[in-house]
């Protein structure tokens, strides 16, 4: 396997993520050693894999210490795409000044849209991989459906621009009194690492634990299809998985997945909560074999290997 290290800011509370998309805990599901921009020099014949969490004074440092090291590889992870966002971000304004650089990559665990395609395309799709969020199975607990309550339990940011597919659900379900008692809403935390307050510390671990309390999870992509660290937290926790799958889904798992008919909400969930007990097992556990099986840490490793030994010849 080629040398890898996974570079974090010096400057970024990690403490405050609510997530593990980024920093250590990113860096530990694929058994990458981590070091900090400050020990970048001790890395120089590694590959240098850049986490997105860097202050805007950090880039300039970085685009500065990349130009002055050609040998050296760095792939650089890029994660939200969307336009509103990212657009002026100063790292996104980073990414571009510095990808006609020989020794510069781009890794992303979302299939390329919007600022990430055009990313993409400036670099003539030669620049990018794509690595999903790997199925970390020391987070799978018990598959156990009896003890479950019959809900659908539902969570995340409801911005109807960003993520329609849970403006739409949460809204349908909100006019129809005979759906209120089908679905348990649990508050989005608040990210903590943009200065929000916390609204409750069921995150990480017990957010799984409080998943696993449900038989169903309403799981869905942004405006963009993305395949959120959601879909993987509702294979740990054993749920079935309804709403909308993402874009880089496989037929394999959507046989698993329960997809909803956003015009007929009312009539989606109907046929959900009449579902037996025994495709409700059988949906829960063969979604996490399938996710388990495509989402191997190994195996996205040795395809990152194969790309960077294409890359660089």
């Amino acid at each position: 396997m080629t040398d890898k290290v996974y570079v974090l800011s010096n400057d970024f509370d990690y403490s405050k993520l609510i997530a593990r998309d980024a920093g250590p805990g990113y860096a530990e599901s694929f058994g990458w050693p981590q070091a900090h921009l400050r020990d970048m020099a001790r890395f120089q014949a590694a590959v240098n894999i850049i986490d997105n969490r860097l202050t805007a004074a950090e880039c300039a440092a970085l685009e500065a210490y990349i130009t002055s090291h050609p040998r050296t590889l760095f792939l650089l992870k890029v994660v939200d795409p969307y336009y509103e966002w990212c657009q002026t971000h100063w790292y996104y304004q980073f990414l571009f000044r510095v990808k006609d650089l020989a020794q510069v990559f781009f890794l992303t665990p979302y299939w390329p849209r919007e600022v990430v395609q055009d990313l993409d395309l400036a670099t003539l799709q030669q620049k990018m991989v794509w690595i999903p969020y790997p199925f970390d199975d020391q987070f799978a607990l018990p598959q156990v459906q009896t003890e479950r309550r019959r809900k659908i339990v539902f969570s995340g940011n409801q911005h109807p621009q960003v993520y329609p597919y849970r403006y739409r659900f949460r809204r349908a379900v909100k006019r129809n009194p005979l759906l209120w008692s089908a679905l348990h809403t649990l508050p989005h935390p608040g990210y903590a690492d943009i200065g929000q307050q916390h609204r409750h510390q069921v995150i990480g671990a017990q957010y799984l634990d409080y998943l696993s309390g449900f038989r169903f999870m309403f799981v869905s992509p942004s405006r963009c299809g993305l395949e959120f660290l959601k879909y993987g937290e509702c294979a740990y926790a054993a749920c079935v998985p309804v709403g909308k799958a993402p874009d880089s889904f496989s037929a394999r798992v959507k046989e698993f997945f329960v997809e909803l008919d956003f015009d007929r909400i009312g009539q989606s969930v109907g046929r959900l909560l009449t579902m037996s007990e025994t495709e409700v097992e059988q949906r829960a556990a063969g979604y996490r074999q399938v996710l388990w099986q495509e989402r191997r840490a190994d195996d996205w490793n040795a395809y990152l290997d194969g790309f960077l030994a294409r890359v660089v010849g």
